[in-house]
């Protein structure tokens, strides 16, 4: 069942789409949709095709409403408190998922819903878009240890404290969308062809540094780039990575512009 509703589809070369499929609980994630696209994520990583993963959300209305609450009612105590253990595990491997992730954020994204755009790295919303980080609302918090790299302390605060949703273009403003986009599905595809076109092992690297960065000094992190970026090359000649790079680069105008 849960299989069935993660759908997978490859909208172009090097990227596959993950797109939750319950528009009639808003997307809401349950135990076993999660575990379905943790498999999926983990399968992705190993297969060198796919490039880039978009995660988007079914029908209109919701990208991700966040967990199944209904689930977790439902739940025993003992049974609850395994699962949401499980869930934090899930969500981490999610955000050191070793190729890009774009989330396409259409609709409304709370709770659990906010906290996948967060974690992955670039994040599309539109005029439709809603965004909330519900967990001070009963008594919980998410994303704390996130969101001050994202968006900046005085904005957590307001977020993490309040709950209050936020539309689309205050989302953006803040820094909690990387870009805003009329037609979100549209835009996270083409964003996700700019990304797939470049070298693999590059990307990687860049998020490697990103998420390992935080905490170190700054010489630290220049030393680890510039220790990524010897390995890098080490791969490759000289010239054929620079074939590469004027093969990627866009054609000079025919007035003569070089």
């Amino acid at each position: 069942m849960a299989e069935e509703e993660l759908r997978r589809d490859t909208p172009a070369p090097g990227v596959l789409r993950l797109t939750f499929d319950r528009p009639h609980a808003h997307n809401a994630i349950s135990i076993a949709l999660q575990r379905a696209l943790d498999t999926a994520m983990s399968d992705a990583a190993q297969e060198d095709s796919i490039r880039v993963v978009i995660l988007a959300g079914a029908g209109e209305r919701a990208f991700c409403a966040g967990y199944d609450l209904k689930e977790l009612e439902a739940m025993p105590p003992e049974l609850a408190r395994a699962s949401m253990a499980e869930r934090e595990d899930m969500l981490w491997r999610y955000l050191s998922f070793p190729k890009p992730t774009v989330a396409a954020v259409h609709g409304l994204a709370y709770g659990a819903g906010t906290m996948y755009a967060a974690c992955s790295d670039l994040r599309v919303g539109g005029p439709e878009t809603t965004m909330a980080v519900s967990a001070a609302r009963y008594g919980g918090v998410n994303l704390s240890w996130l969101l001050d790299a994202l968006i900046g302390g005085a904005h957590i605060r307001d977020l993490l404290m309040t709950a209050r949703a936020v539309p689309g273009a205050e989302a953006y403003g803040m820094g909690l969308l990387s870009r805003y986009e009329p037609d979100v599905g549209e835009a996270a595809v083409r964003i996700a062809k700019e990304i797939a076109a470049q070298p693999p092992e590059g990307l990687r690297q860049i998020k490697r540094l990103l998420l390992e960065g935080p905490g170190h000094s700054l010489r630290a992190r220049y030393e680890h780039e510039n220790a990524a970026v010897r390995s890098t090359l080490e791969q490759q000649a000289i010239g054929d990575m620079f074939s590469t790079f004027f093969a990627n680069r866009p054609a000079a105008k025919t007035t003569g512009e070089v």
